[in-house]
């Protein structure tokens, strides 16, 4: 196997896919249903690097169990979906969200002092415009 190559989110587009990263979770936020009879839980996790951040969308029990405020993660095979002009980063089946283990060998994710601007280039405030040809 080959090792994954690890991307920065300052470098995310919109609409990119297999996207590789090395994140700590800065805050978590649970998100109210939109039907009320709905029995789905979404949580969505502002997730940062030395870069920049970006909100990641939590919808299976197994992502709101390991995607805790202050974790280092490395997240393998996520994507790029746009919410109302607005990216998102989303992991499905073929996707995995994991606890930051040193033994890997892959570079740490930043420390809290290290977030600081991160926070601030939030590329999910950052509205994209659909352009049709």
């Amino acid at each position: 196997l080959l090792k994954p190559t690890f991307v920065q989110i300052s470098d995310l587009n919109p609409e990119d896919r297999g996207v590789n990263l090395i994140v700590k979770v800065v805050k978590v936020t649970s998100v109210p249903p939109a039907r009320p009879e709905s029995k789905s839980k979404i949580s969505e996790a502002t997730i940062a690097d030395k870069t920049g951040s970006l909100i990641l969308t939590c919808r299976t029990e197994e992502q709101h169990e390991t995607v805790k405020e202050g974790a280092d993660l490395i997240i393998r095979n996520a994507f790029i979906r746009m919410y109302k002009g607005y990216m998102r980063l989303n992991v499905d089946k073929w996707g995995l969200i994991e606890v930051y283990d040193k033994k890997w060998g892959y570079d740490p994710a930043p420390v809290e002092n290290e977030l600081d601007t991160a926070k601030e280039n939030n590329k999910s405030n950052i509205e994209y415009e659909e352009v049709t040809n």
